[in-house]
């Protein structure tokens, strides 16, 4: 995805934003220098990948209940 596409996504994201709390946080946000804005977006993507994937599914009822059926 270019540069020009990502601006026109974006845009359409905020535009469908109407909780001005949000729309408050977005504006300090962007108001942050590149670099920091850079470092907080990398801390917080980081943060959600590693909550994203520490997460474990139990599948002990599903291999029980395939035991069973075998």
């Amino acid at each position: 995805m270019n540069t020009e596409e990502l601006k026109k996504e974006i845009n359409e994201k905020i535009n469908q934003l109407n909780d001005n709390e949000v729309l408050l946080s977005l504006k300090n946000l962007l108001n942050m220098s590149d670099s920091n804005l850079a470092n907080f977006l990398k801390l917080a993507n980081e943060k959600l990948h590693s909550e994203h994937f520490s997460e474990t599914e139990d599948f002990t009822g599903y291999i029980k209940e395939w035991v069973k059926n075998m």
